[in-house]
């Protein structure tokens, strides 16, 4: 158990493979961390471990184990807010240009952590969310089909990229308005965990941006946690998880995710044969794959805070043409990140006085905040951010 993710996070997988086999794993766990660090692979990691029916070895084949490997396993649910395009298209891209088993595989779990956004446990309210349910069953029923497929070559692979991107074009709209764990969801969970008449199966709910969710549903969310059913699993997956509530804290079993160095990466990138290309980071490789220009947004952050250095406004017509590369990249939040990089190197320049530095940063992390909270337009955020940091500056 945890045997092919150790190699990356030592001590936190070999902490749970013992927690595990002494029968003292937490129901509630909150697994806390930068981006990419891994912490939704060690959650299915451990849904799979408890689940299986023998030892909990990577390489067991019961059933259990077998669902778990292309997450076909109906008793997991996840409620996740990440870049699922920008993973899945590098995923797509992967089993185009290798069509072997791992890309399959990999393929096939990236695609069902977001389809597990649509568990039958949470009902659509509205016609539009039945068509989205409805796209998501099309599209698990594109993987039921390439699972049993055994042999596939190139010419093939391409195909059933085209076919499943295809499919998955509702989804990756949707996906863009979707935020974190609503109130709704949150009571579609606790009648799910608390149904009787699933036998002896556990049942595993992995929530991720815990930190984002509003007061209503982390009071329900509460409520649930402080006595989780028997046999039901809650992991909160968190990147800022001191800012969840207190209350919450106090009743889960924290545990910290590092961020992968670099030779942890690549390692964890060598089955995908790159060659030559070499990625800093697990974020650089899932992005780029998915068609963002990083280079990009550090020279719309660059030009946008020299501007605001100089005091200098840039021209309507300039700055309408930087923005406007915001929508194309899909970079909102990855210009903020740019920006508060520039802020941090001026400062440790002594370019910008800490107090102004200090001012500029809370505007931007405020503006980033709005846009997670309200769901707006990128570009507009970003336009109105400039206009504050000028004035600001």
């Amino acid at each position: 158990m945890f045997e092919l993710l150790e190699p990356f996070q030592k001590s936190l997988a070999v902490q749970m493979r013992n927690q595990i086999q002494e029968g003292t794993f937490s129901q509630v766990n909150l697994f806390g961390g930068p981006r990419y660090s891994l912490r939704m692979s060690f959650a299915l990691e451990a849904a799979r471990v408890l689940s299986c029916r023998r030892q909990g070895m990577s390489n067991c084949s019961c059933e259990s184990c077998r669902k778990f490997a292309t997450l076909g396993e109906p008793n997991v649910l996840i409620v996740s807010q990440r870049d699922h395009k920008s993973l899945i298209e590098t995923h797509l891209d992967a089993f185009c240009r290798l069509y072997n088993d791992f890309s399959k595989i990999e393929l096939m779990r990236a695609i069902r952590t977001l389809l597990l956004q649509y568990h039958p446990s949470f009902s659509p309210a509205t016609a539009s969310q039945t068509s989205l349910y409805d796209a998501a069953s099309s599209v698990n029923e594109l993987l039921i089909s390439l699972g049993q497929e055994r042999e596939i070559g190139q010419k093939e692979a391409k195909k059933w990229a085209e076919e499943i991107r295809s499919s998955l074009k509702p989804l990756y709209a949707a996906n863009r308005k979707n935020t974190t764990v609503t109130i709704a969801q949150v009571r579609a969970i606790d009648e799910w965990v608390n149904q009787t008449g699933m036998g002896s199966n556990k049942r595993f709910i992995i929530l991720e941006a815990m930190e984002q969710t509003n007061v209503s549903a982390r009071n329900s969310l509460l409520k649930i946690l402080e006595e989780p059913p028997e046999d039901t699993y809650f992991f909160l997956i968190s990147e800022f998880p001191n800012r969840i509530m207190s209350t919450i804290l106090s009743r889960v079993r924290r545990y910290v995710f590092p961020p992968l160095g670099k030779e942890a990466v690549m390692l964890y990138l060598k089955p995908y044969y790159l060659h030559d290309r070499q990625y800093e980071s697990l974020e650089q490789f899932y992005l780029e794959g998915g068609g963002m220009d990083l280079n990009k947004n550090r020279q719309i952050a660059g030009m946008l805070f020299s501007s605001v250095q100089s005091r200098r406004y840039l021209l309507l017509p300039d700055l309408q043409q930087l923005l406007s590369n915001v929508d194309d990249v899909d970079g909102y939040e990855y210009v903020l990140r740019a920006l508060l990089d520039r802020l941090a190197d001026a400062l440790e320049e002594e370019s910008l006085s800490a107090d102004l530095a200090y001012r500029l940063s809370s505007l931007v992390s405020s503006s980033y905040s709005e846009g997670q909270l309200y769901n707006q337009n990128g570009r507009l955020m970003l336009e109105a951010l400039y206009y504050r940091m000028m004035e600001e500056r």
